[in-house]
């Protein structure tokens, strides 16, 4: 049975809906835009040291998240997020020294 109280909620519910497809697309901008910025690191990374993985970068990027998280995400599930975006950064970094080389 439909009663106001439930429409108003299905009304809602479509509507955060939409939003978070409109947040998913500018996330998927984002890490695109983060990824080229990556892309060039990796280029000039080949040109100097080749070194693809560098720990202390990897901390301050990880201290860079956690100090600006202010939830409701927690910070373990942030880091586990930004792990996979390291590791594809790593992966793309490669990749790209490897056709530069």
């Amino acid at each position: 049975m439909n009663t106001p109280a439930r429409n108003d909620n299905r009304e809602k519910m479509a509507a955060l809906r939409v939003r978070i497809d409109e947040i998913d697309r500018q996330l998927v901008e984002l890490l695109n835009e983060r990824a080229e910025a990556s892309l060039e690191i990796g280029r000039l990374k080949a040109g100097e040291s080749g070194r693809v993985y560098v720990p202390e970068r990897e901390v301050m990027v990880y201290s860079n998240i956690l100090s600006a998280n202010n939830g409701p995400l927690p910070d373990s599930s942030l880091k586990a997020i930004y792990d996979q975006i390291m590791e594809e950064s790593r992966r793309l970094q490669s990749s790209s020294a490897l056709r530069e080389g």
